[in-house]
């Protein structure tokens, strides 16, 4: 059976307007303050018009809120719901105690992240009780080549050799930062042999990260990444091993609580 071309048509609108729907809502996630229509209009290189019937619809089924003094939105009820179920589903609402452990063993703030394309992205944190502490947001999109969690989740990839090749030019973020892939792929096989990896000042100056890969028990392969962070005055060279063997153990114990059967 043959489909028509106004079929074909329709399908690929549909599609379109699912994709541009999603890509508003990722606007809306990522912002701090509410945004205008058009403002997401830029940022996605849309029409106004367009934008204005997507969030229409967003706000018509709860996901957006529309505030009616200043006619900005951000997300809506819906947005919220649907993200505590992801949580619970995927298994970081479980996690989430594993990290407050951590944290107390450790005295340092802790964070889970996932891969999201040539990023990290941050999707549980506790912070430290400590008066110096590094602050992080939870939907952080962070790098992966000058953090402890990034360099975790790149070790552990399916093939480490491709992801350097993808990675491109490693731009200095710091004096300290590893910016030749030829020495980043020597600091990955470190990281494979010894379970865990380390970033001192790459990424910020004076914060220190020590982060273990969550390992997908069939492929090996790390789904997550959890460390803990803090300034380096409290994370002395000597202390490292201690940290390492910390989140080795978190992260094994987050491997079981995260679904095996879906790619995170």
């Amino acid at each position: 059976m043959t489909t028509s071309p106004r079929a074909l048509d329709e399908r690929v609108l549909g599609t379109q307007t699912v994709v541009r729907a999603l890509s508003v809502l990722g606007v809306l996630r990522r912002a701090t303050t509410d945004v205008g229509v058009s403002e997401i209009a830029r940022s996605l290189s849309l029409h106004t018009s367009t934008v204005h019937r997507i969030l229409k619809a967003l706000v018509a089924e709860g996901y957006v809120s529309q505030n009616p003094e200043t006619d900005r939105y951000r997300l809506g009820r819906e947005a919220l719901l649907l993200g505590l179920a992801a949580e619970r589903n995927l298994g970081f609402a479980a996690a989430a105690p594993v990290l407050d452990r951590l944290r107390a063993a450790t005295g340092e703030s802790a964070n889970l992240v996932v891969r999201d394309g040539d990023h990290g992205l941050v999707v549980l944190r506790v912070e430290s009780e400590q008066p110096l502490r590094f602050t992080q947001a939870v939907g952080a999109r962070i790098p992966l080549y000058c953090t402890s969690t990034g360099k975790a989740l790149l070790a552990y990839a399916r093939d480490p050799g491709s992801e350097l090749d993808r990675l491109g030019e490693l731009a200095a973020m710091t004096s300290r930062t590893i910016t030749s892939p030829r020495a980043l792929g020597r600091e990955l096989a470190t990281v494979r042999e010894r379970g865990y990896s380390v970033n001192r000042g790459e990424r910020i100056a004076g914060v220190c990260g020590v982060a273990a890969p969550v390992l997908e028990p069939t492929s090996g392969e790390a789904t997550a990444a959890v460390a803990v962070q803090g300034p380096d005055v409290r994370l002395p060279e000597e202390r490292l091993p201690q940290l390492g063997a910390l989140v080795v153990d978190a992260a094994a114990e987050i491997a079981a609580l995260l679904p095996s059967d879906y790619r995170i």
